[in-house]
């Protein structure tokens, strides 16, 4: 695999809308990958279940989610006990005791030969200490992400609209066809 530059990815968002609903792309690009924004900050109660049968599975409960003012849509397809819609840059006070979704403004548009690494931002460790969990996105991939969001101490806080998190994007040696595998379930943005 290799690790797509600064120049590529400047022409495959431009010309072939590789990721969308960015703010700057002069200040997001960065050496080899793009900072994403925080659309969602989604409290989880109580975890899930996940199972060998899909239809058997439990979806975790919900509870608070602070939502960018305009990213509304993002969060549409779950139930959450309150949603408070926040102006860009409000600061949400965070609970070190609680896990959260984070989910992003951007999404992305992967070709069908690249797929994608998610890591935080160094600032989210090194400013509230907080940190994210996540994998990878898949080839041919398309819409918003979404990662574990922890917090590790008391009195963190973090503003809404804020780069948290770099993605890489490398090119594999051949094209993979996400819509053909078994199970694609989370293909347009699906949080759950």
């Amino acid at each position: 695999m290799t690790v797509l530059g600064k120049e590529t990815l400047i022409h495959l968002i431009k010309e072939k809308d590789m990721i969308s609903d960015y703010k700057d792309i002069d200040t997001q690009i960065t050496a080899n990958g793009f900072d994403f924004r925080l659309a969602a900050l989604i409290e989880v109660k109580r975890a899930g279940q996940l199972r060998i049968d899909k239809k058997s599975a439990k979806r975790p409960e919900l509870g608070t989610a602070h939502v960018l003012e305009g990213f509304e849509d993002h969060i549409k397809n779950i139930d959450t006990e309150k949603t408070i819609i926040l102006k860009e840059g409000t600061l949400i006070d965070l609970d070190d005791r609680k896990t959260y979704l984070a989910v992003t403004c951007e999404k992305v548009n992967t070709p069908e030969n690249t797929n994608f690494e998610i890591e935080p931002r160094s600032s989210l460790f090194r400013y509230c200490q907080c940190d994210i969990v996540t994998g990878f996105g898949e080839a041919g991939y398309r819409g918003i992400l979404t990662v574990l969001f922890r917090p590790s101490l008391p009195g963190a806080a973090i503003d809404i609209g804020v780069r948290f998190m770099q993605v890489s994007f490398n090119r594999l040696d051949s094209d993979s066809h996400y819509e053909d595998q078994k199970e694609n379930n989370y293909q347009g943005g699906n949080i759950l």
